[in-house]
This record gives structure tokens, C-alpha cells and sequence, in this order.
């Protein structure tokens, strides 16, 4: 009985020492189930069970028709396992159904899921976004311990996705080896066939094959997969992206004979001239049976198209192989001078690998190959033999309806906006991409840095030396250059992505990697640049541009080709400077370039509550922890829909120079800036016009100027008599004169336009206007003239009434006001967003400090107002306005500003006024017609553009300024009827923006759909404008391209019309 006692007294009281959080814990798990944890999630050192080892993409055909076609999916010997598999999903381990991998367990009742899809996406579970750290707790090496209770994985500790399906197993292939590949699982798995465990995989970015042929019966089958959210592997799995899981990319069985080409390595080496090629390979034979093999040989042919070029066998051909048993056959032939592969030149061959014993042909594999060689000489990068630059971008696997299952339709689409936007290189940030992806860059042309699946971003430096992790770490890497040696598009090796400095872990990968592939430079930011870096290229992201030059310029410290992995960070509305950065880029051969950071915003869609729809950020799904805006920073929208970047970075990627040399007498400088093709083979034309107005065009033979070369050329446009006041612009375009897989032909891949230096003799004065009328009393100046009424309110300092017969077009305090902030850029103006709210910039409480008007003559009467606005801790800022109103309507108003800071970074400089909603359309003669700041409006052509204020605001959706136009010479805005105000410039050119929001209401709303309705049209008229910089991860803007509330003066003019 005292036992019993006691018992009770040590179970009551270790009871009450735990902590009521983890005895509601302990109380979750136990209501799960008891299904035990299996180790090898967290071991660091078991990334892998009784998978393949790593090689080439490849597969068996049956004939040497299906070698030439070379598809991989559509080969006799290949089914695919996509469609719908049985699904089971659970939030904790313990809760899995454990036997469910036995045949006899019933998963009728189960859901039914496509593959490949993310889980989440269709309802099971959470996604997280995150740029860098986890969202489970991080212990390393644990993925189970418990995270503070705001974490989503509090309840969702480790995710469960278990699935099934049957699977019939062709009858021809008897006798044959089996395999199932597993193209893209996130994160690890276990894998059954018919009930026999068959082995384990982490590593979500490679392919996971598993030879399953002792597993197999003829006919109907089974397969099952255990997938874990978490395992120790996903500590280097902490990319900038959307964390998502399941099946996401292809799943496959395929057959090989039992003595199999494993593998394969086709090098392309160029003779001294770049000339004529020895084509090298290297093919591993293994026997998978049981027993000897006999000997065989090796034939390798080169095709175009169905003409062989070469051919080749060895004398000593594949020897006799025991079970089990691998060996190597090395080939080396002569190719004469086949046309070489480029970017701008992708021709690609089939080279064809027949194993035979006499004539029984064993086995047929083929790999598209291009013949093109990279090397580095010195601080220059080549290929073929010449110096070349990469211009391109870094590229995430998501799309908005499918998350990481991308379609192959999906990349199709990028490579389109990629070519069309001038890009020639892509960085597949940050892992390994769908096999198809390297296919499709091989015929496309694009040069890929391809990067392995390794970032342990939120741990940071940690795995640098750690012991545990070196197998892993080098394993990734290995896999990511077997799987993609044989792609002419991959020119660089990348070990993966900020990790830290790299350690000794990382130099044991690029030493793994050369082992393989000698013919290639290995690329880690983290190795920092200088003489310390061991790899073969210096890389530094977010350099900024003199930084860049005086690592150009340094040739004693650096000794490398320099190349910015990342560079114009373009979240949301940013990616400023791209143009001076391609300046720089241009201008040193030891530069080789960058990756806009990144090619598209990474949304996705988030449809859960039917009612309110959004395209979601970090938080967008309740998740915790999270990153929040970070994932839109594309180029182009989540749906590729074109953003304004787009034209900049196309304009500042075109690959022909076209520079002034005398306007004056029509001559222009024409350069080509490709690497390997003439710009021959290009349409020329040119337009001239008159105030945005065409009046001129032509067509001029496109120079047969050679890469490098630059020449003169003489356009044949006549201004015989200007018209006074008048401006001309000339524009030079060049278009494709045939189609390409990229475009069709008359698309514009380089422009250029120039304003003329034309002599217009002086526009006529204006003829005398009628008569002002003025009235005042204590609160109100009133002005009428020829149909027009202005009231000047005096107690607020501006226009409380702006009308033309009798209507009035402005909301109550709607008149011109001095505006300096803007609703920031998220997160590049974060910067000055806090000074703006220190200084109380965005609720400044305005004081009239003197007013005076006069009639100055019949027509015209000056109001002359000071106030003062005064924000907080201080901050007080002067605005002095002269108002001259003539007898037509017109309205000039002459500002001073200044401040009690002068060094206080502005969002803009200039006046903001707010209009009756119905004046919601804008007609404007400047940069169009996309929205352009001062440091990203190079893409943007001065002309005469049309749209409503809702067109013109840039869909982010996450609300901020948006818009602006600069190199404004008038702007319209008006209703339906075509009633409305005229702002114009006077002395210097204008920025504006009409939106129907107001900064207020963008700043403080997270979504679109969350936006108030509409109240207003809120017109800016500008004098200055900050650039967008890319400040959020980068420069902010450009020295010229900041705005200081130092003293400034400015003119614009106002005219009611109808």
C-alpha cells in the first residue's frame, strides 16, 4: 500500500512540474496515434538509401528513330506514374498510417491528389514563405523539437503525405531492369513496392532513382511513398522561396537492358583556331545481373538532323562484365568544323550511343550536344574563343496556380520573355531545375549557371566545417553536375547559395565537382572575391556601380572575371539603375556580367476564402514565420504579365548600341554588341515626330557589321520647315526578319530615341487674354473669367474651387498642396519612410502665414501665398507660391520650398491635388507608357499616351506609389465629355501620377482587393521625383537620383478645359 502511495505522490508531483504548455503538448501527441518517428529524418549523415548513384539525364530507346527524336518521356521504355494517386495527409509523424504500404491495407476511402502538385496548394496544410530561416524549430540535427506555440509547425509539427497507386509493368519489358525516378519530391521519403521497402531520399531539387526490379511482377503492381515535410536535409533547403511539398515534378518507371549505359560524359574540345572539335565520351557500363555479361562494343554517332557527321568505335570495345560489375570506355574522335553552339547561335547535334554484340543491338541512348568550349583567360570569360557577357536573370520553379509544378507549357513561357527581354543567361537560383529546363535552355540558347541544391541560409556559416553535413553538402553537388554535364547551356558550376564562407565543406564540393568535369569554372558567392577565393570566379551580389568599376579597374587584387550572381533587386517597384549598371558592364572585359535578382514575383494564389482572393505574400495563408512582402521581386508578375521593369531591363540588355554622333546632320553610331552573329540579318526603320505626333518614317539597311564593331550611318529624315515650338524626336529601331523559336519575325529587339537638335523658330506670344474679375472677403478670393470661376480659400492657402462653366472639378480641400512623401516602395523606401514619419511629412498640419494678391493688368491677377507645415521633432517646412491667373484660365504657379532639413530624403517634390472621381481619364505627353522613375525610365519613349487613372496604376498587390511618368510636358485629365485641368511645365519638365488612390490609403492597406472603393482621382504634379534604387536588398537610388529637401524652385501651369 505505501508503494502505491508513493507511486501517486511522484506521478501527482511530476505532474505539476511540467509546464501547462507541455502538458497540452504532451496531450496532442498522445492523441495522434503512437507511430514512432523514423530516425533517418533526423540523421544527417542518411540523406540516402539503396538509391542510384548519380548520373547524366538520360534514356533507353527502342530504335535509332526514337534516339534521334530524343524524348525522353515519349521512349518505348518509359511509362509515366503521373495522374491520381491516393492520398493521406497528417500534421504530425505519429499520426501516419503506418501500414499503409501493404497491399491489403484499403486506401479506398482515401482523397485522390494529381501529380505532381504541391500539397498545400490544394488544401493540405500551410504554406510558409520565407527568404531565410526555418519554419520548424532549429535544432540541428532535429526537425521535431518543439517551436514556440506562434509557429505554425507548433500544430503542423512535420507534415505526413502518404501515397498510392497501382501501376502495370509493360510485358515486353521482362527480362529487363526496372527503375522509378522521382524527377522533384519536397522533402524526404521512404518508398515501397508491393509491400517491400525499397529505400530512402532526401534532396528535393534531383531526381531520385531507385532500381525496383527484384520488387516488380509482371503486370499489375503497386507502389507507396512516405512523404515527410521535414528531414535533416531540409536545414539546406532554406532558399528564398515558397515551402512547399509532395510530388512536385514528373514521376516515371523506365527499363534498361541488363547491361546498361549508367552513364555518360560528352565533352566538345575546340582546336586552337575554335575551328574543328575532338569529341570525347566516356560511357559507364554496368551489368545488373546476376550473372557475366559478354563483351561488347560502344558505337557513338554525331547526327544533324538524320546526316551523320561522325562516327566511332573503339577497337578495344566493352569487355566482359562480371554481376555487378562497372567499367568505363573512353572515346575520343575528330568532328570537322561543326557549327558551333552559342546563346545567340544554339545549333545542337544528336550524338547517339549504341551498345552491341555483333549485330544484336543492345541498347540505343542519345543527348543533344553542342559543340562550344568555356575557358578563362586571365580576367575574361570566353566561349569559342570569345569573350562574352552574361545578361540575364535568376529563376525560381513557381507559378501561381501550381506553386513548384511547373508545366512544361510554364517554361515555354519564361524562355519567351526571357529571349524577348534581350536575356542571354539565366542562374537557376538556387538548386537544381526540372530536367526539361536544361532541354529547353540547350535549344533555346540561354547560359545557365547552374547552381545545387544548398542554402542554409538561416543557419548561416554553420555547416561550413560541420562534420555531419560534408557528405550531404558534397552529394548535392555531385548529383547537380551528373545529372546536367551533358547541356552545352551549362557554362558554370555553382556549389549553391549563401551558406556562409564556404569552409571546408564547400572546397571539398567544387573538388568532388572537378573530379567530374574539368571543363567547366565552379562559381560560390560566399568564397567572397580576391585572392582568398578558391573558385575560378570572383562574385560578389549587390555590388554597387563604382564598387563594380574599381573591381574592374584593380587588376592587382583581383585577378578573376567578376560576375554579379544577384544585382537590381526588383521588388515590387524598384530596379533602379539596371541601365548604368549595363554601362559598367559594357565598358570592362573583366566584368562578365549579372542575374537580375529576380525574373518573377513568386505569388501564389490563395483562394481559400472565395470572397476575398489574393495573390499572396508572406502571411498570405496565417503562416508563422514569415517574410512577408519578400517574395514579390520579379521582373515580371507572378503570371508573367509584363511589369514595368520588364522594358527596362530589355532596353538595357539589347545586344545593338545606337549612340549619337551628329544629330545635327542625321548621323548616328551603330554598334553591335552581340558575341557571334552579324546584325545583317536585321530590319531597320526609323520615325520621326513632331510633338509626339508622327510625320516621318523609313527603312534603312541594317549594317553587315561583325560582333564588336561599331559603324556610322546617316538617316534620311527631313525637317524642312518646324513649326514654332516644336520638338522632334528620332527613333531608330531594329526588328527580327525572320521567325525564331522566341518570336516571330517584326519583333523589336533594339531602339533607340533621340530628341533633335532642330532650330523651331520661337512659338507666337498668346493672344491677350480677357478679362479677371476679383472679389474677396475675409475668407475667400473669388476669380471669374472667359467661362471659368477659381475660389482661393483663404484660412487652408490654396484652391478650394477650380471650375469651367460653373462645374467645379475639385473635392473639398482638394486644391494644389506641397506633397514630399509618396506610399513607399515596400521594402526599398523603408529607409525614408522612417524619416518621413519622424519628421511627420505624412500629416504635416499646414499654416498661412501671409497672403496678398493684385491685379497686375486687366487679364492677369497674382495670389502670392507663404505657409509653413509643420510634422514633428521639429521638422518645419516653407512653401511660397505665386499664383499668376490669366483672363483664359490659365493658372502659373511659381513654388519655393525649403526646410528645416535640408539633408531629409523626399519621396517627391511637388503638388498634389485631388479631383471629383469622374475625371478618371488621362492623356499625357512624356515617358510611356509604363510607369518610369528617374533611374528606370531608359525603356520608356518620350510620346503622346492615353489610359484611365485605374490602367495607370501599376497592379502591385501590395498597394504603394505607383505611376509616375516622367519627362512630362503636359498632362490631361479629364472625364468622359472631355472636361477637365491641363497641367503643363513651364521651365523644366514635369513628373506625374493620377491615381484613384491616395497615398494614405495605399500605405496602409496590405492587398488590392483590400482598397476602399474609389473617391477621387489624385493628381501629383512634380518637380522632382525619387528614384526607386533597389534598396530593399542593394543600393538605394543613385546620388543623382535622391531628392533632398534642400531649397528648390519650380514652375508648372494649370488651364481648366471646356
Amino acid at each position: 500500500m505505501m508503494k502505491k502511495i508513493l507511486f501517486l505522490i511522484v506521478v501527482i508531483s511530476f505532474y505539476f512540474m511540467i509546464p501547462p504548455a507541455e502538458a497540452q503538448l504532451a496531450s496532442l501527441r498522445d492523441s495522434l496515434g503512437g507511430a514512432p518517428v523514423p530516425p533517418e529524418i533526423e540523421d544527417p549523415e542518411v540523406f540516402a538509401i539503396n538509391k542510384e548513384p548519380a548520373h547524366a539525364t538520360l534514356m533507353p530507346y527502342a530504335d535509332l528513330g526514337e534516339a534521334l527524336a530524343a524524348n525522353r518521356h515519349e521512349s518505348s521504355f518509359c511509362r509515366s506514374l503521373n495522374g491520381m494517386w491516393k492520398f493521406h495527409w497528417v500534421s504530425w509523424p505519429q499520426a501516419r498510417p503506418v501500414d499503409f504500404y501493404k497491399p491489403a491495407y484499403d486506401v479506398s476511402g482515401w482523397d485522390e491528389i494529381p501529380v505532381p502538385s504541391n500539397w498545400q496548394l490544394l488544401g493540405y496544410g500551410t504554406p510558409y514563405y520565407r527568404n531565410l530561416g526555418y519554419t520548424f524549430k532549429r535544432d540541428f540535427p532535429k526537425v521535431m523539437s518543439t517551436p514556440p506555440k506562434n509557429f505554425t509547425a507548433y500544430e503542423e509539427r512535420n507534415p505526413v503525405g502518404s501515397y498510392r497507386r497501382d501501376f502495370d509493368v509493360p510485358a515486353d519489358w521482362n527480362g529487363r531492369q526496372v527503375f522509378i525516378a522521382f524527377d522533384g519530391v519536397d522533402a524526404g521519403f521512404f518508398l515501397w513496392v508491393n509491400g517491400h521497402k525499397v529505400g530512402y531520399s532526401e534532396n528535393s531539387r534531383n531526381v531520385a532513382e531507385f532500381d525496383i526490379t527484384k520488387y516488380i511482377n509482371p503486370g499489375r503492381n503497386m507502389v507507396a511513398v512516405e512523404v515527410y515535410r521535414y528531414t535533416t536535409g531540409s536545414y539546406v533547403e532554406d532558399q528564398d522561396m515558397w515551402r512547399l511539398s509532395g510530388f512536385f515534378r514528373n514521376v516515371n518507371i523506365w527499363s534498361a537492358p541488363v547491361k546498361h549505359i549508367r552513364d555518360f560524359f560528352i565533352t566538345t574540345n575546340l582546336d586552337d583556331t575554335y575551328i574543328n572539335a575532338t569529341m570525347d565520351v566516356t560511357a559507364k557500363i554496368k551489368n545488373y545481373g546476376s550473372k557475366p555479361a559478354k563483351a561488347s562494343k560502344l558505337l557513338v554517332t554525331v547526327y544533324d538532323g538524320e546526316r551523320v557527321v561522325a562516327s566511332y568505335s573503339p577497337v578495344n570495345g566493352v569487355p566482359a562484365l562480371k554481376p555487378g560489375e562497372e567499367v568505363p570506355v573512353r572515346l575520343s574522335f575528330p568532328v570537322e568544323n561543326p557549327e558551333k553552339w552559342t546563346a545567340e547561335t544554339p545549333k545542337l547535334y544528336t550524338t547517339v550511343l549504341t551498345l552491341q554484340r555483333g549485330k544484336n543491338v543492345i541498347e540505343i541512348l542519345s543527348a543533344r550536344t553542342g559543340f562550344r568550349e568555356v575557358e578563362i583567360k586571365g580576367r575574361v570569360f570566353l566561349a569559342n574563343g570569345v569573350p562574352i557577357k552574361l545578361k540575364g536573370v535568376n529563376r525560381h520553379e513557381n507559378w501561381p496556380d501550381v506553386g513548384h509544378a511547373v508545366t512544361r507549357e510554364q517554361m515555354i513561357r519564361d524562355l519567351e520573355l526571357i529571349k524577348q527581354g534581350n536575356c542571354n543567361h539565366v542562374r537557376t537560383s538556387h538548386y537544381s531545375d526540372d530536367p526539361l529546363w536544361y532541354e529547353l535552355c540547350d535549344e533555346w540558347g540561354v547560359w545557365l549557371v547552374a547552381e545545387a541544391n544548398v542554402e542554409c541560409h538561416g543557419n548561416s556559416g554553420k555547416f561550413d566545417e560541420e562534420p555531419r553535413m560534408k557528405a550531404a553538402i558534397i552529394d548535392r553537388n555531385v548529383a547537380n553536375t551528373e545529372n546536367f554535364k551533358n547541356h552545352p547551356s551549362v557554362i558554370i558550376w555553382s556549389l549553391g547559395n549563401e551558406n556562409g564562407r564556404g569552409g571546408s565543406n564547400f572546397r571539398a564540393a567544387m573538388a568532388a565537382i572537378k573530379e567530374i568535369d574539368g571543363t567547366r569554372p565552379v562559381h560560390y558567392e560566399g568564397f567572397g572575391i580576391g585572392r582568398m577565393n578558391p573558385a575560378d570566379i570572383d562574385s560578389r551580389m549587390y555590388t554597387n556601380i563604382p564598387q563594380v568599376e574599381t573591381i574592374a579597374l584593380t587588376d592587382t587584387a583581383y585577378t578573376k572575371p567578376f560576375y554579379m550572381c544577384e544585382y537590381a533587386h526588383a521588388m515590387f517597384n524598384s530596379m533602379g539603375a539596371i541601365g548604368e549598371y549595363n554601362d559598367v558592364f559594357d565598358k570592362y572585359e573583366s566584368i562578365l556580367g549579372g542575374a537580375i535578382w529576380e525574373w518573377q514575383d513568386q505569388g501564389i494564389w490563395n483562394r481559400r476564402d472565395p470572397d476575398r482572393v489574393i495573390l499572396a505574400f508572406g502571411g498570405g495563408f496565417g503562416e508563422f514565420p514569415h517574410d512577408k512582402y519578400f517574395i514579390h521581386k520579379g521582373v515580371v508578375a507572378s503570371d508573367r504579365s509584363l511589369k514595368p521593369h520588364y522594358p527596362e531591363m530589355k532596353k538595357a540588355y539589347q545586344w545593338i548600341g545606337i549612340t549619337e554622333e551628329d544629330l545635327a546632320a542625321g548621323t548616328i553610331k551603330i554598334k553591335n554588341k552581340y558575341q557571334f552573329i552579324s546584325l545583317k540579318d536585321f530590319d531597320a526603320s526609323w520615325t520621326l515626330s513632331e510633338n509626339g505626333t508622327l510625320i516621318g518614317s523609313g527603312k534603312f539597311t541594317s549594317p553587315d557589321l561583325k560582333p564588336g564593331k561599331e559603324t556610322s550611318l546617316r538617316i534620311p529624315f527631313e525637317i524642312s520647315d518646324p513649326k514654332p515650338g516644336a520638338e522632334y524626336f528620332l527613333r531608330i529601331s531594329f526588328k527580327l526578319s525572320k521567325d525564331e523559336i522566341w518570336a516571330a519575325r517584326g519583333y523589336e529587339i533594339a531602339s533607340h530615341q533621340f530628341l533633335l537638335p532642330v532650330k523651331s523658330p520661337v512659338a507666337a506670344e498668346a493672344k491677350p487674354a480677357g478679362p479677371v474679375t476679383m472679389t474677396q472677403d475675409e475668407k475667400a478670393i473669388t476669380l471669374s473669367g472667359n467661362g471659368f470661376s477659381l475660389v482661393f480659400d483663404k484660412e487652408s492657402g490654396t484652391f478650394s474651387g477650380m471650375g469651367k462653366n460653373g462645374v467645379n472639378i475639385l473635392l473639398p480641400d482638394g486644391g494644389p498642396r506641397l506633397h514630399l512623401w509618396r506610399a513607399p516602395h515596400r521594402n526599398d523606401d523603408m529607409y525614408a519612410d522612417r524619416a518621413w514619419t519622424n519628421a511627420g511629412i505624412k500629416e504635416l498640419t499646414w499654416t498661412v502665414k501671409e497672403i496678398t494678391s493684385a491685379r497686375t493688368s486687366p487679364s492677369d491677377v497674382t495670389i502670392s501665398v507663404k505657409l509653413t507645415g509643420e510634422g514633428k521633432n521639429g521638422f518645419t517646412v516653407d512653401h511660397d507660391v505665386v499664383y499668376t491667373i490669366s483672363g483664359n484660365g490659365v493658372i502659373k504657379a511659381e513654388n519655393s520650398v525649403s526646410s528645416s532639413n535640408p539633408t531629409l530624403v523626399a519621396g517627391r517634390i511637388g503638388v498634389r491635388m485631388f479631383l471629383d472621381r469622374q475625371y478618371d481619364q488621362v492623356e499625357y505627353y512624356g515617358r510611356g507608357p509604363m510607369e518610369n522613375y528617374s533611374d528606370r525610365k531608359r525603356g520608356f519613349d518620350v510620346g503622346i499616351y492615353k489610359a484611365t487613372v485605374r490602367e495607370l496604376m501599376t497592379p502591385y498587390e501590395k498597394p504603394m506609389d505607383a505611376g509616375n511618368h516622367e519627362d512630362v510636358r503636359w498632362v490631361k485629365v479629364m472625364n468622359t465629355s472631355g472636361r477637365g485641368i491641363t497641367a503643363e511645365y513651364v521651365s523644366s519638365l514635369l513628373q506625374f501620377t493620377a491615381l484613384p488612390y491616395s497615398d494614405e490609403q495605399m500605405d496602409k492597406v496590405e492587398y488590392r482587393i483590400d482598397l476602399p472603393e474609389s473617391n477621387a482621382t489624385v493628381l501629383c504634379i512634380s518637380h522632382l521625383t525619387l528614384g526607386v534604387g533597389s534598396g530593399s536588398c542593394g543600393p538605394r537610388p543613385q546620388p543623382q537620383y535622391m531628392v533632398n529637401l534642400a531649397p528648390v524652385t519650380f514652375s508648372y501651369s494649370l488651364n481648366l478645359m471646356k
